[in-house]
């Protein structure tokens, strides 16, 4: 869900302007408090960096959110910002995530929870028993866990009371790995959770009392670790402990009738669900409450394309096996320790199928271990699901007939929570993706990277890569080759996505199998861990989810320049070397690669870049020696990238010169009186390694005005200085075009050149 806020359009026109470094991105470390409510609006503050004029927020959970009113100074800080979210009543409990956007990109998502208990916060004054935190019931309490310490809250209950201690801490995102202890007011331990099955390495735990009186909670981390990004939320009265709902999955667009999973589950009721027809990430949040609680619980349930089945009992022998109908999948439960089910289905000779397990990914704490059998009980194949995946089992079936799958837990445990879904699909060939990241920030009309990996199944052709929601990107180096696993794409944002704006994407490949078109979606399960703290089945509708946002335009990182201003290519010697120079910015020292454009055929450009940690490269061009006299331009195109961002820089109309390979000047010291004498000096450019004597005579001298006869240049010299005479009677004026005819020999060959004119005035004496 996309809003938009008051600062965007004044923050794009600020923004517009290079920088002088590249932009800091916002970031979000947690959120005050932890939770919003359903039914009502909730002030929610990102507490983080850079968040001063956000220009949109995005969330996973819809509603309204806006800019919070009447806060002084709210969308100006740059540590926080205040946002009124307002939720419809009946959406359920949940974990779903937000993330902020500025002029300078977008954040990284935060986990967020939609909880229907009122909030209270730890008051940091709690950290013995003496001074524990008074809770009234229900509540939930945002803490944060400081390092070799406790939280102690105090609760007052009666005899027979039963309440139910949830604490979400690694499902937030958070670092913290949470125990929790009830204790009577001696300190003696009457209950204790820690890793609870389905919840990660969270905890939550259901006592009843056994007597009137004041009661404590603690709460620390198991490693006796914490800090500022150590948070929690505690949950805290009369709900169930829900771990999955039952069955685990309805068809998408119908209704169905579920049940709870999980602990003190007895007094809630089934609830019925509207299941979407294309629900976000193919899963849809479940809220269970007692009829006369105060406060939910919830449960996730899958929205399938695939026929349901529902498991009956007795199926713990082969002998009573349910019928599993192929394709299809099925939900169960083992409600008692060394529950197993068996699922009886026919096949033809030559048929794939796949059969996979989903338990923990759920919520469940079910460790699934699946076994394959022929009718006669010959077992064809084995998995379990014990680890970080959950197992399948992929088997082509060599002959017709029945077969049987035996479902049971791995550790034999048995009971209300212990709930299972499998799925059995044909064999498909194809391939998943992954991508690196879970948001990129983009300089306006600059480029992101992300490099996008395959894993094939049975298809090793092209992969072509697309970007959903890319409306205005242009991507580039989009396909996975034939044979290969990975790929770099290229995406460059527009220039008309100008800085403030922002976007949800997501990478797709597609490609043609057989005569079938086959399509998947990326997921970056592995970058949602990291920064979810290592949280092993981060919310499904996130996965593969990624933020763009458009930052300020890149700053400039490289100049370059032609030290010689005009290059000069001499006839006869046919070579000429100039020198290219580049004034390297904001922190860049890598290698500029170097071209020249424009050149004609018969000339040839030898290039090599500019080196990383160099300032300048020399470049030489060759041509034939029968060159024709005459001045043309050309371009030296300098690329490079500097933080991913391109560069391309552009040197045009650089004049080139065909000249003669002898070039000569004269410099006079200016106007001269009749009768007086003139110094003049005479310079030699010489090409070609040519070193012989020169010789000088003048031209369109005024009358009376004479030149050494038999003047040189000599041999191995470069300029001489000469002294010109005027007669008493010499032409008083100025003549614009006097020159000097020089003689040599270059490679063998004579050369006569002319200099540029110079011009001599006389005066009168």
């Amino acid at each position: 869900m996309i809003w938009r806020t008051p600062f965007a359009l004044a923050l794009v026109a600020a923004c517009l302007t290079p920088i002088a470094a590249p932009a800091q991105p916002p970031s979000i470390g947690y959120t005050d408090p932890l939770a919003v409510a359903p039914g009502k609006a909730t002030d929610i503050t990102l507490r983080g960096a850079a968040l001063a004029a956000p220009t949109g927020v995005w969330s996973s959970f819809g509603g309204q959110i806006e800019v919070a009113p009447g806060i002084e100074g709210n969308g100006t800080k740059p540590d926080q910002v205040t946002y009124r979210v307002t939720l419809p009543a009946d959406i359920a409990p949940q974990v779903g995530a937000i993330r902020v956007a500025t002029g300078q990109g977008i954040s990284s998502l935060r986990l967020v929870m939609i909880d229907d208990l009122p909030t209270v916060t730890d008051n940091g004054q709690n950290k013995s028993v003496e001074t524990a935190q008074e809770l009234t019931l229900p509540v939930a309490v945002d803490g944060a866990s400081e390092a070799e310490s406790f939280d102690f809250y105090k609760l007052n209950a009666h005899a027979g009371q039963r309440i139910s201690i949830e604490v979400f801490a690694r499902r937030l995102g958070f670092p913290l790995d949470p125990v929790v202890r009830v204790l009577n007011s001696s300190g003696k331990e009457l209950a204790y959770s820690d890793d609870e099955g389905g919840s990660g390495a969270d905890c939550r735990l259901t006592h009843q009392f056994d007597a009137d009186g004041a009661y404590l909670i603690e709460v620390r981390d198991i490693r006796y670790q914490g800090g500022g990004g150590h948070r929690y939320r505690m949950r805290v009265g009369d709900f169930p402990l829900v771990t999955t709902p039952v069955p685990l999955a309805a068809r998408q667009g119908t209704t169905a009738l579920v049940s709870a999973a999980g602990q003190a589950i007895e007094r809630a009721p089934r609830v019925a669900v509207n299941v979407p027809s294309v629900p976000p990430g193919g899963q849809v949040a479940v809220g269970f409450r007692y009829p006369d609680g105060a406060g939910s619980s919830f449960g996730t349930l899958v929205a399938s394309q695939a026929s349901e089945q529902i498991e009956f009992e007795p199926n713990d022998a082969a002998e009573q096996s349910s019928i599993l109908s192929l394709p299809g999948a099925i939900s169960g439960r083992f409600l008692a320790a060394k529950d197993r089910d068996f699922y009886q289905f026919d096949v033809a000779a030559g048929q794939r199928w796949v059969f996979a397990g989903r338990t923990r990914q759920l919520g469940s704490p079910t460790d699934l271990y699946l076994r394959l059998y022929k009718a006669d009980g010959a077992l064809l194949a084995e998995v379990d699901d014990n680890g970080a995946d959950e197992g399948q089992i992929n088997h082509t079936f060599a002959e017709a007939g029945t077969y049987r799958l035996m479902v049971e837990d791995l550790h034999h445990r048995g009971g209300a929570d212990q709930s299972y879904r499998i799925e059995a699909t044909p064999y498909q060939p194809g391939f998943s993706l992954s991508v690196e990241g879970d948001k990129f920030d983009v300089p306006q009309g600059g480029v992101l990277v992300a490099k996008v990996t395959a894993t094939r199944f049975d298809y090793n052709g092209p992969i072509t890569l697309s970007l959903e929601n890319g409306d205005g990107i242009a991507l580039a180096n989009n396909v996975i080759p034939e044979g290969k696993n990975e790929v770099v794409i290229q995406a460059t944002a527009g220039a008309g996505l100008e800085p403030g704006h922002w976007r949800t994407v997501a990478v797709v490949g597609h490609a043609k199998i057989g005569e079938k078109d086959f399509s998947a979606r990326a997921e970056n399960t592995a970058a949602l861990k990291g920064l979810f703290s290592g949280f092993p089945y981060p919310p499904e509708p996130l996965v593969g989810s990624l933020g763009i946002g458009v930052g300020p335009v890149f700053p400039d990182f490289f100049k370059l320049s032609v030290a010689e201003g005009a290059i000069r290519l001499p006839q006869l010697v046919g070579t000429a070397t100039f020198t290219v120079k580049a004034e390297k910015l904001n922190g860049f020292n890598d290698a500029i690669a170097l071209s020249i454009e424009g050149l004609p055929p018969e000339i040839t450009a030898d290039v090599k870049p500019i080196e990383k940690d160099k300032a300048e490269q020399q470049i030489t061009l060759k041509g034939p020696a029968t060159l024709v006299e005459g001045e043309m331009r050309i371009r030296l195109v300098g690329t490079a990238a500097h933080q991913n961002q391109p560069k391309r820089v552009v040197l045009d109309q650089i004049p080139l010169r065909v000249s003669p390979p002898l070039v000569v000047t004269v410099e006079l010291s200016g106007a001269v009186k009749a009768g007086d004498k003139l110094k003049a000096k005479v310079r030699a450019v010489r090409d070609g390694g040519a070193a012989e004597a020169i010789a000088l005579e003048w031209k369109n001298l005024p009358l009376g005005v004479t030149a050494p006869t038999g003047a040189t240049i000599p041999a191995g010299q470069n300029e001489v200085d000469l002294e010109l005479a005027t007669a008493a009677n010499s032409m008083v004026g100025a003549v614009e075009n006097v020159l000097v005819v020089a003689s040599t020999k270059v490679q063998g060959r004579d050369i006569v050149v002319e200099s540029s004119p110079a011009k001599l005035e006389v005066t009168m004496p």
